[in-house]
Order: structure tokens, then C-alpha cells, then sequence
């Protein structure tokens, strides 16, 4: 560089060429980038070494020669990060978005300000990208950069790392467009030495976990900023796998702590998929609330036919979105109520999947356990139901507002993370909208595959269900999947069977516990 530095023009000398000159140019430089006619195979690196120069944006450039000045113009856009507090001894960012990000990707020279897109990467291209940089000497404020090929982002995992080790983690279900020459502004993060507020955008019941590390999360009433009251003290009250192995006590979660306001906790040192619940409690002991800690990779978005909705790629809690993996299951849930009971640890037989805890007892429905106030200081116990509640395990009447359909705002029992919420169902609900109908069912991998807009195809396990006495059934035989739709003194439910049968509306009584599959807000 003989001049211009930091400016949009500048001049370069040099002693020797190496190849042809062709009045074409990249940036940065890279030894994979080529040209072939008029297409351009633009390498985006898996990793970038900053050094000390953390401002460096690598932006992505193709040049032409105008009458002897090479003229550079964007080939995509760039996100930019900006971290407060980011603790001593970090020296390494990495995000991961829900399409490719890094490897090669065609650029057609023949437009007139050509472009790399995440759709035109290559078939070895990854959705990670790492940024290296020296170690951190002092608690910093760094702001980061990283170049992205042109597109629509849906979820994004972010984290720092202290040689090798996470420090910090990050992850959400956001939509983000990645434009041309944009300079994608994301959020300002506050590491707080390396605990991620899991509600500092969005609070609810239920919050996802996709790597190792702390977190903290308000201890408020599911998405209403209510306080739940008096907290003396949180603990878990259980963790599974959801499979037939035992967790031991911190397999999952740890360390879990109450202090002004937020429940503090840890993961296991080497992540690993499962769900556990956390509650908070007053000073004698009652639980006050419990919230839903689903770790798992991050759950994706579905687009369904007929703008039915974006569904999740998978049930509530479960930990694997692959037709015939027990970890395809997840959990079971009361019609209403925002606490999960366990699924099956097998594809094809009831058997309930292995916990920490010894779960109460079933309790019949009656005017003091029939109640909202009664389950979610007893979110562990399956509150059954008989003719005289009409198997509902609310006792006195049918309460319509516990979920709430697209209509009304997300109730504060909704057990979907933020963001998401129990579907519409009936005749105008989403399956019935999206035409999910009799097929052939899948008696290998115990589920049925049904067909839509984006990716072309869905998978639902049969994973059975808990009948109104709170005893698991009918894994591998059924799917019962439970909409937030009242049907008279039942709910709305999406039912299918291995005859092949599917019911896009079936009605249900609301004591059952059925898988949920979320939908986007």
C-alpha cells in the first residue's frame, strides 16, 4: 500500500506480478477465489486470524479495471457485533446461523453489481464462523465483525471462548436479512464476566439452550413481567435426558441460584441435550413458579402450506428433530398448563423416560387441586380428571384463556419459548390449513412425514400420550399433538395413528397430556 490508507481510494506498488493481469480483482485475498468465465467461486473462510485488529471487517469486494483504477463494489454484507464486558482471557468469537455462511459461493460477473448469496454456497459449505484475535488483557467493550453472504437468517448461536473454553453463550430464534454493501447492526451485549440474560430481550416459560455455559433469567410470570412474588431460594426439581439412562444430580444443569431478582444457573462443562425445570421458592418452601430449561441444538423453522404458520422442526422439548431418534419425542403436557411431564424413552413401547425425582403421585381434580393456583405450585403433579370436571383437571369450569389462540396475546401459561406459542387448531387451524391428511405411516421410525412449503417435508413421532389418569400410553401407535383451540368442553388436537388415519381437528379432554409442536408468533 503506497497510499490511502483508511480512505475509499487507494494506491498499491509492487515489483513483480504472479499470472496474467486481467483487470479483475477480490478481496481479501485468497488463493481458492477463481474465475471461470463469467462466474466468480468466492471462498468465505471458516476462520479469520485479527490479531490485534479487531476492527477489520473482511468485507467481501469484486473489482474492475476503469480506466486504470480498479473499481470495488460489495459482494455482500456484514454483521456487526458489539460486547460490554467481555471477560479477560477471551480470544475467540463464534456464531453459527441457520444457513451457509463459509466455503465457496458463485457470484455471476455478468450482473451489474454481482452478489454472493447463502442460497448459491457450495455443497461443503458450514453455517460456522470463528473469529481469532489475541487474548483479551483487561474486561473490554469489543466490537466485531463478520462478513455474510446475501440472505435471511433465522437463528443465530454466539460465542466467546478463553483458550478453547466457553466463556459466553448465546442463542436465539431471530430473522435477520443480510443484504448487499448493509452493515447488519445486531444488538449491544452485556457479557457481565460471561453470563447470558436469557430474558433480556424476551421472557417466558420456557428458554432454549444450545451450548455450555451460565446463564440467568428473570423470575417473572411466563411473558407477563409479573413478579412471581417473595423468592427465598431456586433449585432444579428435575433433569432427564429423555432417554432410559439416569441423569446424576448436574448432569444438565448446576450451581442454581436466586439473587435480586434472577435465577442464576450453569450447564454441564461439555453441553448436553435434555430438559430440566427450575423453580423459584419462597421462604417456607412453596414454589412460586417453574420455568422449562430445553437444551438442545437450535429448534428451526418450518414454513406449512396455505400460510398455515412456521412451525418448529420438532416437539416441545425434544432434543433431535430425526425421524426414528427417541430424542424426536420430547414432552407431554396438560391441556393449559405450562409445566411438562415426561414422554417415553422408546419409540415403540410406554416406558416412561428416566429423571431425577421421584414424581408425586397422581392426584384426582377436586375445588383445591382443580386449580391454576394448585398446578403451578405442584407443577411435578399430573392432576387428573373424571365426568364430574368432563376430564378436564380444571375443576370447576372450562378456563378457555389458559393458552390463547393467534388472536388474542401469548397467556402467561404458554409453555413455547419466546417468540413461539401453541398453535391454532380446528378446522381453521394450522394442520387442517396446511392439508396434513391420511398417508402411510412410518412403522420403522414410528412417526408420520407430511409434506410442505419449506423444506419439503415434517417429521411427527407418535409419541403417544398421558391418559386423563396421568398413565403413559399408545407410544408408537398414536401422535396427539394439543392446539391452544377450546372445543366446547375439550381442546382442539392434531391425532394420527399407524392405521394411517390423520385428524387435523380431533377434539380431546384437556386432563390428557399430549406432545406440543410450537408455532412462530
Amino acid at each position: 500500500l503506497s497510499s490511502g490508507a483508511g480512505t475509499s481510494r487507494a494506491s498499491f506498488s509492487t515489483g513483480v506480478f504472479i499470472g496474467e493481469l486481467t483487470g479483475k480483482a477480490v478481496y481479501p485475498y485468497n488463493d481458492s477465489h477463481s474465475i471461470s468465465g463469467d462466474e466468480l467461486s468466492f471462498v468465505l473462510p471458516a476462520s479469520y486470524d485479527l490479531g490485534s485488529n479487531l476492527a477489520n471487517t473482511n468485507a467481501a469486494m469484486y473489482g474492475v479495471d476503469v480506466d486504470g483504477t480498479i473499481r470495488f463494489n460489495h459482494l455482500a454484507g456484514v454483521m456487526r457485533f458489539v460486547f460490554r464486558n467481555a471477560p479477560v482471557g477471551t480470544d475467540k468469537f463464534q456464531i453459527t446461523l441457520d444457513k451457509k455462511i463459509n466455503g465457496t459461493f458463485a457470484a455471476d460477473l455478468t450482473e451489474v453489481l454481482p452478489v454472493i448469496k447463502t442460497s448459491d454456497a457450495s455443497s461443503e459449505s458450514e453455517k460456522t464462523v470463528t473469529l481469532k484475535f489475541d487474548a483479551l488483557q483487561a474486561v473490554s467493550d469489543i466490537c466485531l465483525y463478520v462478513p455474510l453472504p446475501i440472505g435471511t437468517y433465522n437463528s443465530l448461536e454466539l460465542g466467546l471462548y478463553d483458550d478453547g473454553q466457553a466463556v459466553w453463550t448465546y442463542s436465539k430464534s431471530v430473522t435477520n436479512t443480510v443484504s448487499r454493501k448493509s452493515l447488519k447492526l445486531m444488538p449491544t451485549l452485556d457479557i457481565e464476566g460471561g453470563v447470558v440474560d436469557l430474558s433480556e430481550n424476551e421472557i417466558a416459560n420456557s428458554y432454549i439452550i444450545s451450548a455450555a455455559g451460565s446463564y440467568k433469567f428473570s423470575t417473572v410470570k411466563g411473558n407477563s413481567g409479573e413478579s412471581v412474588g417473595v423468592v427465598e431460594d431456586a433449585e432444579v426439581l428435575w433433569e432427564t435426558f429423555g432417554t432410559d439412562v439416569t441423569p446424576n444430580v448436574g448432569d444438565l444443569v448446576k450451581n442454581v441460584s436466586y439473587k435480586n431478582g434472577e435465577v442464576t444457573f450453569q450447564t454441564a462443562d461439555t453441553f448436553t441435550r435434555g430438559n430440566a425445570v427450575i423453580a423459584a421458592k419462597d421462604a417456607d418452601g412453596n414454589i412460586l413458579w417453574s420455568w422449562h430449561i430445553w437444551l438442545t441444538d437450535q429448534p428451526q423453522g418450518q414454513v406449512y402450506y396455505n400460510i398455515a404458520g412456521t412451525m418448529m422442526d420438532r416437539n416441545l422439548g425434544a432434543t433431535s428433530a430425526t425421524p426414528g431418534d427417541v430424542g424426536a419425542l420430547g414432552l407431554l403436557y396438560q391441556w393449559g398448563r405450562k409445566d411438562p411431564f415426561l414422554g417415553s424413552s422408546s419409540i415403540s413401547r410406554s416406558i416412561e423416560a428416566e429423571s431425577k425425582i421421584t414424581w408425586p403421585s397422581a392426584v384426582s381434580t377436586s375445588s383445591s387441586t382443580g386449580t391454576v393456583d394448585y398446578v403451578t405450585s405442584h407443577p411435578t403433579t399430573f392432576v387428573t380428571g373424571d365426568s364430574s370436571s368432563d376430564y378436564d383437571w380444571c375443576y370447576s369450569s372450562r378456563d378457555n384463556s389458559l393458552w390463547t389462540t393467534s388472536d388474542k396475546a401469548k397467556s402467561i401459561y404458554d409453555p413455547c419459548p419466546a417468540g413461539w406459542r401453541v398453535p391454532d387448531g380446528g378446522s381453521n387451524g394450522v394442520w387442517s390449513k396446511a392439508g396434513f391428511a391420511d398417508k402411510i405411516y412410518d412403522s420403522t421410525n414410528e412417526g408420520m412425514s407430511f409434506s410442505i412449503s419449506s423444506p419439503s417435508t415434517t417429521w411427527y413421532p407418535a409419541s403417544g400420550y398421558r391418559l386423563y389418569d396421568g398413565s403413559l400410553v399408545n407410544v408408537g401407535g398414536n401422535g396427539s399433538y394439543w392446539s391452544a383451540s377450546p372445543n366446547s368442553i375439550h381442546a382442539y388436537y392434531l391425532n394420527f395413528s399407524y392405521y394411517g388415519i390423520v385428524y387435523p381437528s380431533s377434539g380431546g379432554s384437556r386432563a390428557y397430556g399430549q406432545a406440543v409442536r410450537c408455532v412462530k408468533e
